[in-house]
């Protein structure tokens, strides 16, 4: 279980979520039947390639070479999803009082309410940092309470079915559970829909600067 993050030399925590360069794994893709059609699969199959019937991008989970900000990592990000943990420091985003989860979102992406989110729970003692650490947090800070959520789909590269899967034709695109292109995906980000959704205004957290 990789629940070690890393710390820059200015003593800044990197998320655990983001992608390393030194992760970035490359598998060949091949076809596989299914009932009623095809599914992408890896040409060597492993255990835990599927998650919800979808295929997810294999990835290491050394975080070594330099951290990569434009990207996440697929599978830390899913069990930050999966398990309700914080994006930057892997533990438990819920509220040891009331049991609510923690939620750091970008008031400006559409995301909050009772919709969904690519981006994990922020745990409480982990948002003043992560505010003050991104200049597009400081203008936009968004952060919520939630009671529950649920898996929602994924985003998602879409390969053409029968085809050899070199190059996908759609990428980065969201997709449902109940969506045919789930067999023809590789998945890299959890979607999550958050439920009894509750806005926690930022004076709440008197300690963010």
């Amino acid at each position: 279980m990789d629940l070690v993050t890393k710390a820059g030399p200015t003593g800044f925590h990197y998320p655990y979520v983001i992608g390393w360069t030194g992760e970035v794994q490359s598998h060949p893709l091949k076809w596989i039947p299914r009932r009623g059609g095809s599914q992408l699969s890896y040409a060597i199959p492993s255990r835990g390639d599927y998650n919800n019937g979808v295929l997810r991008l294999r990835q290491g989970k050394t975080m070594t070479g330099r951290p990569d900000f434009t990207s996440v990592n697929t599978r830390r990000q899913w069990r930050c999803m999966d398990n309700r943990l914080c994006q930057v420091c892997a533990c438990s985003a819920a509220d040891a009082e009331t049991g609510r989860i923690w939620w750091l979102l970008s008031s400006d992406s559409g995301d909050g309410g009772d919709g969904y989110t690519n981006a994990p729970p922020t745990c409480r003692g982990c948002i003043p940092e992560a505010i003050a650490q991104c200049p597009h947090l400081r203008r936009n800070a968004a952060v919520f309470t939630v009671g529950n959520c649920s898996p929602y789909g994924v985003r998602a590269d879409v390969f053409l079915p029968y085809l050899p899967p070199l190059v996908p034709y759609e990428r980065n695109v969201v997709l449902t559970f109940d969506d045919s292109d789930m067999y023809h995906a590789l998945g890299r980000e959890l979607l999550m829909r958050l439920h009894d959704v509750q806005v926690a205004p930022l004076d709440e957290l008197s300690y963010v600067a």
